[in-house]
């Protein structure tokens, strides 16, 4: 069955985002144990999983996804090998960049990646952003790759029109996106302008520390991780955010749309929520409580039941491409995607497109809490970050603790 295109996924097919264009594929990876597999089980592995999953069949062709009626696993598999020693995290971004999807086929790959270590390796689920959003690629990452589950065919309802409440949402969220309060705050740099390009980050946070926090006060994982993120901010630059008047970021906060249409996986289903970081506050719990107060269920709720528009001509797309590096610089989104894995090392490779501000991508299950963070080359002491969000955390855990 063809399924028309929607407008995320349009979105991110724009002029600046070909289905070739490496900066806007994203990816799950999991560090295993032992040598990786042979190309030819790699190939098993790929053929099985778009067996269980009828999604990894499907391609563009003439605006919409159809399954591919020549469809080969062996299209999907790639094995990419480093030199001994070498940064897990960092590897898992070479292969990304250093293997392009092909447009003619689905827009997705299995990937070995192997030689930083004698006794793993690393298996990394690697998708096009219009292909699939976060969610999806982890629900298929997790249950058709990892644990050999059975994932329904696409079958998604697309909304023909958006109701008045849903369209003024949008204008509401875009402005306070592109207002000066969501503009990263550095502290200022004496090396003059840092250059283009994208930067990437990875960071395990204590997972022990963040369900003792989550336990104590009664917020999610999310949530602790936004105040982190808060925390981390604020120690940034610390004498911007001391300043009277100053309250906090504005993050762009993606929620998933596709849980409750019948995608299975495919699509980007996502809006997004403008979240306050509280920056200016200076204790630690209170901090966590605004971002809890922000996050809601009832809050995220509403942004949901809201669709927007999914069916405007191409050009509009484009203008919306052009319009949102220039309407949206040095602003920040986070998204926080959770899974359930009976393994250990698992972290996300988000878009390292240059926005001119910064994604942060956390992954969390049952043993770890990974974050990955994107910034651009021109957001000056992007690199101190990811320690002061490990300060942040160990100050909001040694609050809770008294």
């Amino acid at each position: 069955m063809a399924v028309p295109l929607t407008g995320s996924d349009r979105l991110f097919l724009g002029e600046l985002g070909t289905a070739g264009d490496y900066r806007l594929h994203i990816a799950l990876a999991a560090r295993l144990p032992g040598p990786a597999p042979a190309i030819d089980e790699l190939r098993r592995l790929a053929a099985d999983s778009a067996a269980r999953a009828p999604v990894l069949t499907y391609r563009l062709a003439r605006g919409r996804w159809a399954p591919d009626p020549a469809f080969d696993p062996a299209h999907h598999v790639v094995e990419y090998r480093v030199a001994p020693g070498r940064d897990v995290c960092a590897a898992v971004v070479d292969a990304v960049r250093d293997n392009r999807l092909r447009p003619e086929h689905p827009l997705w790959s299995l990937m070995a990646v192997h030689g930083y270590a004698e006794d793993e390796h690393v298996l990394c689920y690697r998708v096009h952003h219009a292909f699939q959003d976060g969610v999806g690629a982890a629900r298929i990452a997790v249950r058709a790759v990892l644990l050999g589950r059975s994932v329904p065919a696409p079958e998604r309802e697309v909304a023909v029109r958006a109701p008045v409440r849903a369209r003024m949402r949008l204008l509401a969220t875009g402005a306070r996106l592109a207002a000066p309060s969501a503009r990263l705050r550095p502290p200022p740099s004496t090396a003059g302008a840092a250059g283009t390009g994208a930067r990437t980050f990875f960071l395990r946070l204590d997972v022990a520390a963040v369900r003792r926090i989550a336990a104590a006060t009664g917020a999610s994982v999310p949530q602790v991780g936004l105040a982190v993120l808060a925390g981390a901010l604020r120690a940034w630059n610390p004498s911007h955010w001391r300043k009277a008047g100053r309250r906090g970021t504005t993050v762009s906060f993606p929620l998933n749309l596709n849980g409750r249409l019948r995608d299975g996986g495919l699509g980007n289903g996502a809006t997004t929520m403008p979240v306050v970081l509280p920056c200016a506050e200076p204790a630690p719990r209170e901090r966590l409580r605004r971002v809890m107060e922000q996050t809601s269920v009832e809050r995220m709720a509403a942004y949901r039941r809201d669709r927007y528009p999914v069916r405007a001509p191409a050009a509009v797309f484009r203008l919306f491409r052009w319009l949102a590096t220039r309407a949206f610089p040095g602003r920040l989104t986070v998204s926080v995607i959770g899974v359930s894995l009976p393994l250990d090392g698992c972290f996300a490779v988000p878009p390292t497109y240059d926005t001119g501000g910064g994604v942060v991508s956390m992954v969390h299950s049952g043993t770890t809490v990974v974050a990955s963070c994107v910034f651009s080359a021109a957001i000056a002491h992007a690199d101190r970050l990811p320690s002061l969000m490990e300060q942040a955390l160990d100050e909001l855990r040694r609050e809770v603790a008294r």
